[in-house]
């Protein structure tokens, strides 16, 4: 019988594909370990245990992994639904996990075992009427689809297309009401948590549902029998659900089935059964491709050595595919076709405010606690990362976290108590000093217990005692570029040693100050300059303030640095290049302190010379524009008296740029790496430049630059002061150039 209304038959136009599966896909299979690993991996994703026992040495390498629940409160699957699944499973889902069990069947007979099949199975679903949901916006959950975390396990555009976990036709499956609850709590029916819970709310995932649900043409639904009929039907699939071990991967609350094993692991014919490439009537059919099943076999003939803690660590970080979106050295990155799919929601913070921290080391960064709290979803930090970490279950929380822990635990490190009854002699007074802006100034980027910072809202650091291990806290602050590649991060114990003079320079004491002031943040007060309310005006008065925030000329990405000799300057990090000196006043922070969308700040003081926008060092093409890109911000180092050297890259070849006081004016000085070929480096445009002297250039917008290499170019009707670095293979160049106005 059919249901009335329904219009006529679809099914997607693709070829039979291949379980997808991203702990095979996306790692490598080149050596012979790389290949064994990949089998493990098939082996467990595709629940061999389930019919074939492990032996003792082969339990911990293939575990069992259930398949869903096959009928549920939020999982009612429509019965027409069903039909089109059992029929053929890959046709309707290319990548799915679930085999062909009827392959061996004419049409005929295939669709009298599904009809008989489905009759049953619908005996299992419980009995829910119409439920109203919430109406979503299919707009709405597309872009939700993208920046949530969703399309770096499935295709980009949710298009099932072989190699990405595929979605089906979730139309034909799902009502609008059931779709929203699944997706909100996969892992009620799915406990094995290849789908985690991703933290959304109703609204949210009723966009989502919205969005996935239109993506596809409704299938042709066909309903079911009633009377003898239907009992009789009931009663066949019932005998065909036993005798095609449907129960030996999926669960029922209705059901209470044994499962039957097949052949143990050991004695699995590589060229027989599931793994033949023609599988037999008596055995599932997977579909597998030749790649596949090579890796099985290698992973069912080989005995490797006994699993490492750091094997068993990324076999399981393969499991979970945590590398879609996360980095981990000798594991795996995300996908950099995707890298656009990571959203911020602070262009201010770069890449750190979109992408998902590195999973390097993060065992030894994080207590096992923590990391517990961040595998089941609860751990976030970040407000600013569009992309969500979603909840693995408790079982896989608890591994992992416990393993993570033990694999990346460092074995040459001796805590030092960090807070506790010894602390209460006065330590938190230093770190206090050091938090706030006459010492290392930390809030100039740091939230600090629900308080905004003075420029670009990263992480709150209350919430580091609890997270972080103090071994790790301390490392991190000597040398965060070698955790975090890339960061903004500075150094202010450089090398190891201490910049501020607090403390008699004594790294280690100032270190432990810092951690003690944050475990006591609740007993002492806040860091000076998050005290003060309304408008801040910076006044670098001892030492130079370096201010990360939104500036006129310099942009969302800007550096100003403020001298107490009452001369300033401000670099454009993404544009890497500098964009404007001035004297007089440095800076106002009130437009950075209540919100971040107010107007860009502007220099406080007066005679402002403003560069060009654009990357301080190039390549040159004859007679072309000065290049927009080429260059890498890497951060910048401090030195002892505060004066920050900013550090990118060209190619392979490191530049270091520092601005200090000299002479009532700036002394610039770039040191290139070693490398081959000429740079240039652009030092200023004008209308015209003429000299006074040799090598002393003077520029219509007043700045005067004495520079003896540099030289000047026209172009597009300016003229750019321009100075040639001749790359040396074995030694440093070194550019040194005054200014003044």
């Amino acid at each position: 019988m059919r249901i009335a209304g329904i219009i006529a038959l679809w099914l997607p136009l693709l070829a039979v594909a291949q379980p997808v599966v991203p702990g095979f896909e996306r790692f490598p299979r080149d050596t012979p370990a790389q290949q064994v690993t990949a089998g493990e991996v098939l082996i467990t994703e595709l629940n061999c245990v389930a019919c074939h026992a492990a032996a003792e040495d082969q339990g911990q390498r293939f575990q069992h992994r259930p398949a869903p629940i096959l009928f549920t409160h939020q999982n009612p699957a429509h019965a027409g639904w069903i039909r089109h699944w059992l029929l053929d499973p890959q046709k309707l889902k290319p990548g799915t996990l679930m085999p062909d069990l009827l392959h061996s069947l004419d049409a005929k007979k295939k669709s009298e075992a599904v009809e008989a099949l489905r009759h049953y199975l619908m005996t299992l679903s419980p009995s829910n009427g119409p439920e109203a949901a919430m109406i979503g916006n299919p707009v709405e959950g597309k872009k939700l689809y993208r920046s949530l975390g969703c399309a770096h396990c499935h295709a980009p555009d949710a298009q099932d297309n072989g190699r990405d976990i595929p979605l089906g036709e979730l139309r034909a499956k799902y009502t609008h009401a059931n779709l929203i609850k699944f997706l909100r709590d996969p892992l009620h029916s799915r406990p094995a948590g290849r789908m985690p819970r991703m933290p959304m709310s109703e609204q949210e995932a009723a966009h989502l549902s919205a969005y996935l649900r239109a993506r596809l043409e409704p299938l042709d639904l066909h309903g079911l029998s009633r009377g003898s009929a239907a009992l009789k039907l009931q009663r066949e699939g019932a005998k065909l659900y036993q005798s095609l071990r449907c129960a030996n991967c999926h669960q029922s609350p209705k059901l209470n089935v044994q499962p039957a094993l097949a052949k143990p692991l050991t004695e699995v014919n590589p060229q027989r059964g599931c793994l033949a490439p023609k599988p037999t009537a008596s055995v599932p059919h997977f579909h597998l491709n030749a790649a596949q099943r090579a890796a099985i076999t290698a992973a069912l003939q080989t005995k490797p050595a006994a699993p490492t803690l750091l094997s068993e660590t990324h076999r399981q970080l393969r499991l979970l595919n945590c590398t879609a979106c996360h980095d981990r050295k000798a594991l795996g990155q995300p996908d950099t076709q995707r890298d656009e799919l990571f959203l911020g929601l602070g262009e201010d913070l770069g890449d750190e405010g979109r992408r998902p921290p590195t999973l390097t080391g993060v065992g030894a960064k994080l207590t096992e606690p923590a990391l517990h709290q961040v595998l089941r979803g609860n751990g976030a930090v970040r407000p600013y990362l569009a992309t969500r970490m979603p909840d693995f279950g408790e079982a896989h929380a608890k591994q992992l976290s416990q393993l993570l822990a033990a694999a990346d635990a460092r074995a040459d490190v001796k805590p030092t108590p960090r807070h506790g009854s010894e602390n209460k002699v006065g330590r938190n007074k230093y770190g206090r000093d050091l938090m706030g802006v006459k010492g290392l100034n930390c809030i100039t980027c740091h939230q600090l217990a629900g308080h905004k910072s003075l420029g670009i809202q990263a992480l709150d650091l209350a919430s580091a005692p609890e997270r972080l291990r103090p071994e790790w806290f301390r490392d991190y602050l000597i040398n965060p570029a070698a955790f975090r590649p890339g960061t903004r991060m500075p150094s202010f114990w450089p090398e190891g040693k201490a910049i501020s003079p607090i403390l008699g320079r004594n790294t280690e004491r100032q270190i432990d100050s810092l951690w003690v002031y944050l475990n006591e943040l609740e007993q002492t007060r806040l860091p000076e300059g998050l005290e003060k309310k309304g408008g801040f005006e910076l006044k670098p008065d001892k030492r130079p303030i370096v201010f990360r925030t939104f500036i006129e000329g310099a942009g969302t990405h800007a550096i100003a640095i403020g001298f107490p000799v009452g001369i300033h300057a401000a670099f454009d990090s993404e544009a890497v290049g500098w964009t404007t000196l001035w004297r007089g006043k440095f800076l106002d922070a009130e437009s950075t302190w209540d919100d971040r969308f107010t107007p860009l700040a502007k220099p406080l003081g007066t005679d402002i010379i403003q560069f060009p926008t654009g990357p301080a060092v190039g390549r040159l093409q004859e007679g072309k524009p000065w290049p927009e890109g080429g260059l890498l911000f890497r951060g910048y180092r401090l030195a002892k008296d505060g004066t920050p050297t900013l550090l990118y890259r060209h190619g392979k070849t490191d530049i270091t740029d520092t601005l200090s006081p000299k002479d009532d004016g700036l002394r610039r000085r770039m040191e290139f790496s070693a490398g081959e070929g000429k740079l240039w480096v652009r030092l200023a445009v004008a209308n015209e430049f003429f000299t006074s002297e040799r090598g002393v250039w003077i520029g219509a917008n007043k700045l005067t630059l004495i520079a003896p290499t540099a030289r000047v170019r026209t172009i597009n009707g300016k003229a750019e002061l321009i100075a040639p670095i001749d790359l040396k293979t074995n030694d440093n160049t070194v550019l040194e150039v005054q200014l003044s106005w």
